[in-house]
């Protein structure tokens, strides 16, 4: 583990030293190129134009995986450290300024929505997979809903098998006031995004007091039930963080791909109406 931190950060190190000597060439050639009497906002609106498209591209990757397109944690690192560097061409694109009229206020505000957006889920996808591997494997978001079902109905038998074994309607009675609403459907979602277990402790904590009322075969059902209930409250822990990463990128891809929309009408716009030599 102390090795892999290593490497990764030896990777970032290197990475965002690249990217830094990138920008401090790329504002020294944008210099040059003013001192030339051309305007820079077109050698920067053309390099800025290039960095989306590879960016969009990621998406093209993800969605064809076994092409021989090189590795994907190559272009992760490429599309992180590339999105960086358009942020900052951006701005030296703006000249640090607002934008004026309509058309560069949507497309403003559009980037702003992608490279916030973009932030946020490399915050995601960095804090939510170790969080998902933490104590048991992997689980697919497709596979929820099946494997929930199957544990409802198991703790439905239970609870039902109880009354024949035990002779009692304690546990029955318990399933259909309290088990039956958890077990439904997706539960605690937004504890389970903060990281509190204070309803499955409470729901534990009824079982603890249950089990007083019970014989021993009572306990044993009981203690098979309350088994599944902490195997779909982390059904539930992994649907929270799975449908965050799934969600945010509906509003990151169609962001992308509306901003590069918006800058081709924008490149448009600007040779329709600009004067001089570029």
């Amino acid at each position: 583990m102390a090795q892999q931190l290593t490497v990764t950060s030896r990777r970032r190190v290197r990475n965002s030293t690249i990217t830094i000597i990138v920008v401090l060439v790329f504002g020294w050639v944008s210099t040059l190129y003013a001192d030339a009497l051309r305007q820079h906002e077109f050698l920067d609106g053309w390099v800025l134009a290039a960095g989306m498209i590879v960016l969009a591209c990621f998406n093209i990757r993800k969605k064809f995986p076994m092409l021989d397109l090189g590795k994907a944690s190559t272009w992760t690192q490429i599309h992180i450290y590339l999105g960086f560097f358009t942020v900052i061409l951006f701005l030296f694109h703006t000249d640090f300024d607002m934008p004026i009229g309509p058309l560069n206020w949507a497309l403003w505000v559009m980037f702003v929505v992608v490279s916030l957006s973009g932030i946020i889920g490399l915050y995601l996808s960095t804090s939510i997979p170790p969080k998902l591997e933490r104590g048991s494997e992997r689980i697919l978001l497709e596979r929820i809903p099946g494997f929930r079902a199957q544990l409802a109905r198991e703790v439905e038998d239970l609870a039902m098998r109880s009354v024949v074994d035990d002779a009692s309607m304690t546990i029955s009675n318990f399933f259909t006031d309290t088990l039956h609403h958890f077990m439904g459907r997706e539960r605690n979602l937004l504890d389970h995004l903060c990281g509190s277990p204070r309803k499955l402790s409470r729901i534990r904590q009824d079982f603890a007091n249950l089990q007083r009322y019970l014989d021993s075969r009572g306990v044993e059902i009981l203690r098979e039930i309350e088994d599944r209930v902490v195997a779909k409250d982390n059904l539930d822990f992994h649907f929270a963080h799975l449908m965050v990463l799934r969600l945010w990128l509906f509003i990151h891809i169609p962001a992308t791909y509306s901003l590069i929309f918006l800058a081709c009408v924008h490149v448009a716009t600007a040779y329709a109406f600009s004067t001089g030599a570029p």
